[in-house]
C-alpha cells in the first residue's frame, strides 16, 4: 500500500514539476524574448517609416544620389542668397562689382544697420534656423539711364545674394549729360546669429 501511495505523489508531482518548469521557462525565457521581438518589430517599422519618409521627401531610394544632389545644390543657393552677417561685407563688394560691369559710377554706398524681419504676428522670420535681418543700403551713382536701368534689373533679377529696389531717384545735371546721377534704395537680406 505505501507503494501506491508513492506511485500516486509521484504521479501528482510529476506534472506538477513538469508545470512548474514549464511555467519558469514561459516566465523568464519566453515571454521576455516575445516582449522583445515585438519591441524589435515595433523599432523596425518605425525606422522603416522614416525612411520611407525620407524617400519620399528626396524622391525615392532609386534616384537617391541625384536627389541628395539637388537638395545640397538647393541649399547653396540659399546661403548665396541669404549671405550671414559677418559675409555682409561680401555683399558691398558685389554690387560694386556688378556696378563696374554695367558702367556706373558709384559714388558712394551707405549700408544701414541691420533691421530684423517679422511676421504679421511681429515674430521673427527665419531661413535655415537663423534670423532673417534686412539691411538697407543707399546708394549714390552717375550713369546713362540704360546703365542703370540695366543695373538694378541685374540686382533684383541675380538673387545672389537676394537684394531689391526700394526705390530710386534721378535727376539730370546738365554738366554730366548724357549722364543722370540717381539716389538708390536697396534693401539685401542677409541672416543673422
Amino acid at each position: 500500500m505505501l507503494k501506491k501511495g508513492n506511485m500516486d505523489k509521484r504521479k501528482i508531482l510529476m506534472p506538477a514539476v513538469f508545470i512548474a518548469i514549464i511555467g519558469l521557462f514561459l516566465q523568464f525565457m519566453y515571454f521576455p524574448k516575445i516582449g522583445q521581438a515585438r519591441e524589435l518589430s515595433l523599432e523596425y517599422r518605425k525606422i522603416r517609416t522614416e525612411i520611407n519618409e525620407l524617400y519620399n521627401f528626396i524622391g525615392g531610394e532609386e534616384k537617391l544620389k541625384d536627389s541628395m544632389i539637388i537638395m545640397r545644390n538647393h541649399v547653396a543657393e540659399l546661403e548665396q542668397a541669404f549671405p550671414s552677417e559677418k559675409e555682409a561685407s561680401n555683399t558691398i563688394k558685389q554690387l560694386n562689382e556688378k556696378a563696374v560691369k554695367f558702367k556706373v559710377n558709384v559714388i558712394s554706398m551707405k549700408p544701414g544697420d541691420l533691421i530684423n524681419y517679422t511676421d504679421v504676428h511681429g515674430s521673427q522670420l527665419k531661413i535655415l534656423d537663423q534670423p532673417c535681418k534686412s539691411m538697407p543700403i543707399n546708394l549714390s551713382l552717375e550713369a546713362r539711364y540704360q546703365s542703370i536701368g540695366d543695373f538694378l534689373e541685374k540686382i533684383e533679377l541675380d538673387k545672389k545674394p537676394l537684394i531689391s529696389v526700394m526705390r530710386i531717384e534721378m535727376r539730370k545735371d546738365q554738366n554730366l549729360s548724357p549722364k543722370i546721377k540717381a539716389e538708390v534704395g536697396l534693401n539685401a537680406c542677409i541672416l543673422g546669429e
